[in-house]
């Protein structure tokens, strides 16, 4: 017959075993919150990035706005030079650039057997403090 401790079998974790566990659990949520604490204030807020994807389609439908208005090869971005219009005025300190107007498509693509001289990708980027918040795309033809 065997002794009544050893017939016991333990089950369960001891005292010391629960103490550092939430030790090692409340280190890792503190080193967590500390790291969201850091990056939430540099991330942009919904209103920012709204904001931003508008005036990223409003300068691309200014831009492709033009094209009935000047020919293809005079396409330009009426916000720069001369007199612009009123809604090319930026507020909140974002900065809108324009890439592509003046360029075929960096890569060479030839569409449906059309030289890429015929097109134009236009690219309008948004960012504010020196993070991109927004980029439009379009593509204008010279037909």
């Amino acid at each position: 017959m065997t002794a009544w401790p050893a017939i016991v079998r333990r089950r369960g974790f001891t005292l010391v075993e629960m103490v550092v566990f939430i030790v090692i659990v409340g280190v890792a949520a503190v080193a967590l919150f500390q790291m969201f604490q850091q990056t939430l204030p540099r991330s942009p807020t919904p209103v920012q990035l709204v904001r931003a994807a508008q005036l990223a389609q409003e300068r691309m439908e200014l831009i492709l706005g033009r094209r009935g208005v000047v020919s293809y090869a005079a396409l330009n971005d009426p916000c720069v030079g001369g007199t612009p219009p009123a809604i090319c005025t930026t507020t909140f300190g974002y900065v809108v650039t324009v890439a592509g107007i003046n360029a075929p498509p960096p890569v060479p693509v030839a569409w449906n057997g059309n030289p890429t001289a015929d097109f134009k990708l236009i690219t309008v980027t948004v960012s504010l403090g020196g993070t991109q918040l927004a980029q439009s795309e379009a593509v204008v033809a010279n037909y």
